[in-house]
């Protein structure tokens, strides 16, 4: 197996934040606060993007140790960075979950992982929220093409504004270009984790978080660069370099072994780090699968206002038997290839894809039953199906009926007829 190759600057960063009385930045802290915060009656969250609703932005932009100075009366969560990063976490940590018994959603704590994040040290609770950081938001918020590209913008950012650089705010825009490709939510995690020291300006009207300076830390330098170091021995990595050889030396880059072929970047960077943080023992894990509904389901699905179907469907059907059902009751034919997305209970967008599809982001729709997946009354879902013609039916979750154990697919009521699938 391959290690990185660990400098004595690599060694010494590592040490320095193992030593320390806390974990880097107030990322700890600060997550803390707002779980408790969350625990009163939680928060209310918007319909479709579960953001935290305007109102309670300022309030939580408060509970943070250093609270962003933000220029705006009405900003948007996008406007308050360090609390839409916070938010971030709250769904891959799968800590915060949406709760959906009243007509207003809201954003509470799941308990039973919260028992489980108690049992955590302070030391690994950093490390399992930057491995929900890198390891999953990122993959799932990558907007250009290849998995490692956030991660490599925050190292040049970084390399940027190490201490003594003589970067400046206005330095040939180059910033602004950095800022665009990672976004402020990334730049303010960067900060919460005790990658990036910062010196904000003074609040501005009408304008949000205005930074005036910063500066990388030895340890953002270091966890970084190593973490980059790391993703080049994974399955990802030689994805990368097979769609893009012009984008790396591939006769400087040592290919992956098969033992490390398949494993996720965080887990190969953490082989080195771990001997350096004893107090590293364990981590948050999964919340424990829930039981799956029995009975049937009730969907309205439609093409149009005045084009849709009624369906019942026992709970026990994978989703590709209603994907069949479907395509059935609008008389189209199945040569083609669909995904189905959705909202999952922890805000997060699951898609489960044709069984024919060579590789898929999260399962196979015959792998998951309608019972399996957590679905809701009022609940949305994308059936998107034959990528060339762009047919997308809209899947609303009308009703869970726990009485009809027996129930058989049908369509129970249809308005419109069905468009030619061949125009």
């Amino acid at each position: 197996m391959t290690t990185l190759s660990l400098s004595d600057a690599d060694r010494a960063a590592f040490a320095a934040v193992a030593s320390a009385e806390a974990p880097p930045g107030t990322i700890v802290h600060d997550f803390d606060s707002l779980l408790d915060y969350l625990g009163r009656d939680g928060v209310p969250v918007s319909p479709k993007a579960s953001e935290f609703a305007i109102a309670r932005l300022p309030e939580l932009n408060g509970l943070l140790t250093h609270p962003a100075p933000i220029g705006l009366s009405r900003g948007r969560q996008v406007s308050y960075p360090h609390v839409d990063g916070l938010h971030l976490l709250l769904r891959f940590s799968r800590l915060g979950k949406i709760d959906r018994s009243s007509t207003t959603r809201r954003m509470v704590v799941d308990t039973s992982m919260a028992t489980k994040w108690q049992l955590l040290n302070p030391t690994e609770r950093y490390f399992t929220l930057l491995e929900r950081w890198w390891s999953f938001a990122d993959f799932a918020q990558e907007r250009f093409g290849f998995t490692s590209s956030l991660a490599e913008y925050r190292l040049e950012l970084l390399k940027r504004h190490r201490p003594g650089s003589r970067a400046r705010k206005t330095d040939d825009k180059w910033q602004e270009v950095i800022f665009g490709l990672l976004g402020m939510k990334q730049v303010a995690l960067m900060q919460l984790f005790g990658l990036l020291d910062i010196v904000s300006e003074p609040p501005v009207a009408g304008k949000g978080w205005q930074i005036k300076r910063m500066v990388a830390t030895p340890w953002g330098l270091t966890a970084c660069a190593t973490y980059l170091q790391a993703f080049r021995h994974t399955s990802a990595a030689l994805i990368e370099r097979l769609f893009n050889p012009a984008g790396e030396d591939s006769a400087a880059v040592e290919e992956p072994s098969e033992d490390e072929v398949d494993r996720p970047p965080f887990f190969a960077w953490a082989d080195a780090v771990i001997p350096f943080f004893p107090a590293w023992q364990n981590s948050l894990g999964e919340p424990d699968a829930a039981e799956p509904f029995r009975g049937s389901v009730t969907f309205k699905v439609s093409l149009s206002p005045d084009v849709w179907r009624r369906i019942v469907m026992p709970a026990e059907s994978s989703f590709d038997a209603l994907a069949q059902f479907i395509l059935n009751a609008f008389k189209f034919d199945d040569e083609h290839l669909y995904q189905f997305r959705y909202q999952d209970d922890y805000a997060a967008q699951r898609s489960l894809d044709d069984p024919r599809c060579s590789d898929v982001e999260d399962d196979y729709a015959d792998e998951v039953t309608l019972g399996e997946a957590g679905l809701f009354p009022r609940q949305v879902v994308e059936f998107h199906y034959d990528f060339g013609s762009d047919w997308r039916f809209e899947v609303l979750v009308e009703k869970l009926d726990t009485s009809e154990t027996g129930a058989k697919p049908a369509v129970v009521a249809r308005e419109g007829k069905a468009p030619r699938q061949y125009q």
